[in-house]
């Protein structure tokens, strides 16, 4: 009778234990969603507070060469006022000339020379000034060509972070993010979605997502890209062909590389591969979590600036 009696009892703390169980995993990625996404927004915020203070330097520039040029302008009206009221002197004393005695010829005439020679000097400078005023309208006309490129790259950028974007929505959140910083599309892949540890044999899934973006860099031909492989702190210690973290880097670097090839619209020329071993860490902690994250493959994209060099090269 007893066990009759303590069967319900006990099923009933078991069912309320696992219903409390399920709830707390549910808060537990709530929590870590929100974490995520205050870690965005707080990336978003530094991105246009960097991009406000470029915009607020770029134009104090720009205020300092209007009030440059204000400043020649004036001086320039001000030597053309100045050489036409010594012409109409110089006329002027020509006229005395003929009128004035012989003992005052030499005066004037050295008056004459003078005017003559400071005539001279007047055109010298003006046609300094005409120079000068030429080359800054050429500079202005460069800088604009430099702001139109500068615009249109940030655009192609954008417009590409969102193509890469599209192709990996299946990855992300999954070890895989796709973020842009300094005119560049950073695709950074965790260790977990490519490699296992000490390995550098590509997982199915992992080449899977550096398929996918093959698909869109075969569609963007004027993009640059660089794969750098990054590992821990903790040293090489399996016995293979590699020597340490050097070697594993380059090793997984090369391997994506291959993967990424396997698209013949990647032109190979475009392609770079590097490693960084631990010395690029994202976090300098000495902790498991922070080893994780410094563990990835970063997929670095930019597109060509062949056009801005060439100007910047002209100036």
């Amino acid at each position: 009778m007893k066990m009759k009696f303590l069967l319900p009892v006990i099923c009933s703390i078991c069912l309320s234990s696992c219903v409390s169980m399920n709830k707390y995993k549910s808060l537990e990625a709530d929590y870590q969603n929100v974490l995520r996404q205050r870690n965005e927004l707080n990336d978003k915020f530094n991105a246009l507070s960097r991009e406000h203070s470029a915009l607020q330097f770029r134009t104090q520039e720009l205020e300092a060469k209007v009030r440059d040029m204000q400043l020649i302008t004036e001086e320039r009206d001000k030597l053309q006022k100045e050489l036409k009221d010594l012409r109409t002197m110089m006329e002027r004393l020509n006229a005395d000339y003929a009128k004035e005695t012989t003992g005052m010829s030499k005066q004037i005439q050295a008056d004459r020379e003078e005017l003559l020679r400071k005539e001279d000097e007047l055109f010298k400078r003006l046609q300094e000034i005409e120079q000068m005023q030429a080359e800054m309208d050429l500079r202005n006309r460069r800088m604009a060509e430099l702001e139109s490129i500068l615009a249109r790259k940030d655009s192609a950028v954008n417009a590409l972070k969102a193509k890469v974007s599209d192709a990996l929505l299946g990855f992300e959140g999954k070890g895989l993010t796709v973020t842009q910083k300094n005119g560049k599309v950073y695709v950074s892949m965790e260790d977990k979605l490519l490699f296992k540890s000490g390995s550098y044999e590509i997982d199915p899934k992992g080449a899977e997502a550096v398929k996918e973006l093959g698909k869109v860099l075969a569609l963007n031909t004027d993009i640059n890209v660089m794969i750098e492989g990054h590992t821990d702190n903790v040293p090489y210690k399996t016995k293979t062909e590699l020597k340490d973290n050097w070697d594993l880097s380059v090793k997984r670097a090369t391997t994506v590389v291959r993967v990424l090839l396997q698209n013949n619209g990647v032109d190979p020329r475009r392609v770079i591969a590097a490693g960084h071993s631990e010395y690029a860490p994202l976090d300098d902690r000495p902790t498991a979590e922070a080893r994780q994250k410094n563990r990835r493959t970063e997929i670095i994209l930019t597109p060509k600036l062949d056009e801005l060099l060439n100007i910047l090269d002209a100036n």
